[in-house]
């Protein structure tokens, strides 16, 4: 399985350890996590943000993308709307902690994982 993750999920799994992975493998099988290019630059611009807990969180989640496939998106105004448009086109699920996107996914039958006690989650449509 395909999943999607988007800025806000990054920044929260480098604080926070995640449990049970495992047992999402077991239902879901193999599972390749994808960084849409457009959340690549999100990181950037976040790498320059005057909060040094943010800036440094940035830089952590930038070194840890590498081991993970980048995709290109098509560049719409706002990059959870890219993320929306890839989801549906290409049928993958999202990971994010932006509750209005979360909303968005669902309503428009996007699996969508999410933490929560540093457990992922999914929430099928």
């Amino acid at each position: 399985m395909n999943i999607l993750c988007d800025t806000s999920f990054l920044m929260v799994l480098v604080t926070k350890p995640i449990k049970l992975v495992d047992k999402l493998v077991m239902q879901y099988g193999k599972i390749n996590f994808l960084i849409p290019e457009v959340v690549i630059e999100e990181l950037k611009n976040l790498v320059n943000n005057p909060s040094y807990k943010s800036s440094q969180s940035a830089k952590t989640v930038l070194e840890l993308t590498k081991k993970f496939e980048i995709i290109n998106t098509k560049r719409l105004h706002y990059t959870d709307d890219s993320i929306l448009d890839y989801a549906i086109n290409y049928k993958c699920a999202v990971a994010t902690m932006d509750k209005n996107l979360i909303q968005r996914l669902i309503s428009s039958k996007v699996t969508v994982f999410s933490l929560r006690n540093n457990k992922l989650l999914s929430v099928n449509p």
